[in-house]
């Protein structure tokens, strides 16, 4: 390998491009288009600098060789975070706190737990959503709420657990359920997720190409994650995601995303909203 004193040029050329695109897919499932080239150069080329190499195609080198598993996850991270806020998307929570609780109390045998999985938690905005809206709603019943929150990025799950959020994430909140589920931090800047609605949820790093085990939920949020999958990965998560729904039970997609005719699983109810058959 160079080092970069040697190639001072760090550019990602296309066919290094190529490398970390078919890396993406093989581990992840995940499609990266030729439009993400300077996300892929620009995150990546952190850890260039950290190592001393000279050339993207020496890291994917690096990361695929055996026992170097740390640092692929590292690459791993890097090409998967994303910025998001709290109750992100308006028309969704709309439907969660109006139709799918609402119905859910009504049909629910006394001392019931609703449970929801937020399948691509990311930095924890959307899990912490779902965890303060059930405490909003159930509040003053006999029901329980649980959400477990996945990422295949360990990095973001790291942050997720902490619960500390600055100005942008916190956005669209208002000030009464900011200061009822949020405790300031001595910085001004920031605030940390009460530890009431922290212990809500469960964090774990999860791969959604692999199946999951664990109690069906009444509610799936899988939003903005499909559009990264082609259709044969699709399919595979579509069904891992079916296996975990009661019949009956929601879920809930990204605006742009659709289920591919999957009309035998599950029932259209409204943009990017199906229910379980």
């Amino acid at each position: 390998m160079q080092t970069m004193a040697e190639s001072p040029d760090l550019q990602l050329k296309p066919g290094e491009l190529r490398l970390f695109q078919d890396l993406m897919y093989r581990e992840a499932g995940i499609r990266m288009a030729d439009a993400k080239h300077n996300l892929v150069q620009s995150r990546l080329r952190q850890r260039l600098d950290a190592l001393g190499l000279a050339s993207y195609r020496d890291y994917h080198s690096l990361v695929t060789s055996p026992g170097n598993e740390a640092e692929f996850q590292r690459c791993l991270e890097a090409l998967t975070t994303n910025e998001t806020f709290f109750f992100r998307h308006k028309q969704h929570w709309d439907c969660v706190l109006g139709q799918i609780i609402p119905e859910w109390k009504r049909t629910a045998a006394k001392g019931a737990t609703f449970r929801a999985w937020s399948a691509a938690s990311s930095t924890g905005e959307e899990p912490y959503s779902l965890a303060i809206a059930l405490d909003a709603a159930l509040d003053g019943t006999s029901h329980a709420a649980r959400v477990e929150a996945t990422d295949i990025n360990t990095q973001v799950l790291a942050r997720a657990k902490q619960g500390i959020y600055g100005s942008y994430a916190l956005q669209k909140l208002t000030p009464q359920c900011l200061k009822k589920y949020f405790q300031p931090l001595p910085d001004g800047d920031r605030h940390q997720v009460r530890d009431t609605i922290r212990q809500m949820v469960e964090f774990r790093s999860h791969n959604l190409l692999q199946p999951s085990r664990g109690p069906a939920f009444d509610l799936i949020l899988l939003r903005n994650v499909l559009i990264y999958f082609d259709s044969d990965s699709k399919h595979v998560v579509l069904g891992h995601i079916a296996a975990r729904l009661k019949p009956g039970a929601w879920l809930i997609l990204g605006g742009a995303e659709t289920l591919s005719g999957r009309t035998s699983e599950f029932s259209y109810v409204q943009p990017a909203t199906y229910r379980r058959n």
